[in-house]
C-alpha cells in the first residue's frame, strides 16, 4: 500500500468540520488583525487533522495526518502570538456542523511523490459536491478555490509541463 492509499482509507471513516490557516495575530495596528502564514492549510478531522504542506519550492502538495496544528518555522522564536484562521464558510458553509469527504482528486508529474504523500495538487470534495481544490504553487503560498479551481489547475499544468496524470479516489 503506497503513503496515499493508506492515508486515502484513514479518511475514508472521518468527517471534517474546518479548514484552517495558520497565522500570527499582528497588534501594531489600531485592532488586531490576523495575519495568515499560508505554506501549511490543516483540515480539521474530528481526530487531528490533514495537514497540507506547500514543498519542494511551492510546486508539490505534501499530505499528512498530524494529531495537532503546528507553530510554523517563521514564527519560531519570534514574539509573534500564533493563531489559526477560520477558512471554512466558502467550503463547507451549511446546516451541517461537519462533512464527509466523498471524493478526492490529484494530479503528479515528474516532481511528485505520492509513495510519501506528495502531489502536484489535489482537490477534495466534501458531502454536497462542494470541491476544496489545494493549489501549492501560487506565489504566497498554498491557494484554496472552489467549483472549477481543479480544472482550472490542470489546464494552466498542461500548457507548463508534460507528464501531468490525474487520479481519483472515493471511498
Amino acid at each position: 500500500m503506497t503513503s496515499l492509499d493508506q492515508l486515502f482509507a484513514a479518511l475514508s471513516s472521518v468527517r471534517v468540520w474546518d479548514v484552517q490557516v495558520p497565522g500570527f495575530i499582528d497588534r501594531d495596528r489600531p485592532h488586531p488583525r490576523f495575519t495568515p502564514l499560508s505554506e501549511s492549510v490543516y483540515l480539521a478531522l474530528e481526530d487531528g487533522y490533514l495537514r497540507l504542506d506547500s514543498v519542494a519550492n511551492y510546486s508539490q502538495l505534501a499530505m499528512r495526518l498530524v494529531s495537532d496544528v503546528e507553530v510554523p518555522e517563521a514564527l519560531e522564536g519570534e514574539d509573534e502570538e500564533f493563531s489559526v484562521g477560520s477558512f471554512s464558510e466558502p467550503f463547507l458553509a451549511d446546516a451541517y456542523d461537519s462533512f464527509r469527504i466523498t471524493r478526492i482528486r490529484w494530479a503528479v508529474d515528474a516532481d511528485s511523490d505520492p509513495s510519501a504523500g506528495v502531489v502536484r495538487c489535489a482537490e477534495f470534495e466534501f458531502e454536497k459536491n462542494w470541491p476544496l481544490c489545494v493549489d501549492p504553487a501560487w506565489q504566497f503560498g498554498i491557494r484554496l478555490q472552489g467549483v472549477g479551481a481543479f480544472d482550472r489547475c490542470l489546464g494552466e499544468m498542461r500548457e507548463s509541463s508534460l507528464g501531468i496524470q490525474v487520479f481519483a479516489w472515493a471511498p
